[in-house]
């Protein structure tokens, strides 16, 4: 079998004339052609030969194990680091060994099949750490989980037990009380039901960007929201794709109902295209926006991206 790609993407503050690969500017090493049984350790190679300059590395799916943790330990400038489509199975234990230095980083994804255990705070993640994507198999009560110390964005992808006990731990977990501002659930993991998607407000309700699989949602979860002492600070609010239907399970005026008690902030809800559109609710975001006028109305350095009224995504 032979690799499709295996590109690395390399970074320099100069480009010079007659230096070597890894240090033009810009310059994408590709290793086509490497044979399965040879790729592991032509990638360690390779992540050996540009490490002083590498500021950003997505690993291929295939041609990458524990053997090349090694030499990326190594890479002290990496910035952003995507392990997402990796299969072997690797240790969260190794995978903080290896990046714990890496004073930079500030974008994590972990690989699709890592063991998700409890370690001692001592072995910490790396120090600029903001934006982890979790994967893998949860074997560890999260309620006490050490997530990174200055992490405000996190996105739970290919969870393989993300059940209502896992998600009601990790939710409860005071870390993510504390800093978490933008949350992403995506529809790829295993054991997610509405109840799990009912109980994020109660335990977050700080957060300021959320995004979760549009078919979990209920009038539940909005019903949920009138019983709570405090209001939301949520910003946006996303409605992401999912492969049981095409339709919401709720209805819209739910959502609006909201809008003047519980979602006072709430000026953006996106949408995946499968759902259609809701003319509806962007014109009373807009009319809400409008009476606010701009002065009062919040729009944090998180959700500074988003306009008012509703957008749609594929």
């Amino acid at each position: 079998m032979v690799l499709s790609s295996l590109v690395f993407l390399v970074f320099a503050p100069q480009a010079r004339k007659g230096k070597c690969v890894s240090q033009v500017y810009g310059r994408a090493m590709s290793a086509r052609g490497v044979a399965e049984d040879d790729s592991n350790s032509m990638t360690a190679r390779l992540i050996g030969r540009v490490r002083e300059n590498l500021e950003v590395f997505i690993a291929p799916a295939a041609g990458f194990s524990v053997n090349c943790l090694s030499p990326l330990s190594k890479c002290a400038k990496l910035r952003y680091l995507d392990l997402s489509l990796i299969h072997e199975p690797l240790s969260l234990k190794s995978i903080i060994k290896s990046i714990r230095s890496m004073k930079w980083l500030t974008t994590f994804r972990s690989p699709l099949s890592m063991r998700i255990t409890q370690e001692p705070s001592s072995a910490k993640w790396p120090p600029s750490l903001e934006s982890l994507q979790l994967s893998g198999t949860i074997e560890t009560p999260m309620e006490t989980f050490h997530w990174p110390e200055n992490m405000t964005q996190l996105c739970l992808k290919n969870c393989q037990n993300l059940s209502l006990e896992n998600m009601t731990n990790l939710l409860s977990n005071p870390q993510l009380d504390a800093k978490l501002k933008r949350l992403t659930i995506s529809t790829y993991n295993r054991g997610l039901q509405p109840e799990c998607i009912h109980l994020i407000p109660a335990f977050l309700p700080g957060l300021l960007f959320l995004s979760i699989p549009g078919d979990l949602v209920q009038d539940t979860f909005f019903s949920m929201l009138e019983y709570q002492r405090t209001s939301l600070a949520l910003e946006v609010l996303e409605f992401g794709h999912t492969h049981t239907g095409e339709r919401l399970h709720f209805h819209m005026q739910s959502l609006i109902d909201l809008l003047d008690s519980r979602l006072p902030y709430l000026r953006a809800v996106g949408f995946h295209t499968m759902y259609g559109e809701y003319p509806d609710l962007d014109d009373a975001l807009l009319e809400r926006a409008e009476e606010l006028g701009e002065e009062q109305m919040q729009v944090s350095d998180e959700t500074g991206e988003f306009d008012v009224g509703t957008y749609y995504f594929d």
